[in-house]
């Protein structure tokens, strides 16, 4: 089952963290492996993280 999660920039704890956040992930490629292999994109979206799973 495919899920996508949103995550607000404000939820994270510390304004450097948020703001490192967003200077990582803008105009890259960002991918996120789970411990079971599965893998997640990563983007930047209207100040939010939306980690969405990568199809094969």
């Amino acid at each position: 089952m495919a899920e996508t999660y949103i995550i607000s920039i404000g939820d994270l704890p510390s304004r450097k963290i948020r703001k490192r956040v967003k200077s990582f992930l803008q105009d890259a490629d960002v991918a996120v492996v789970a411990d079971d292999g599965q893998k997640f994109g990563v983007v930047l979206e209207k100040n939010q993280l939306v980690i969405t799973p990568d199809e094969l």
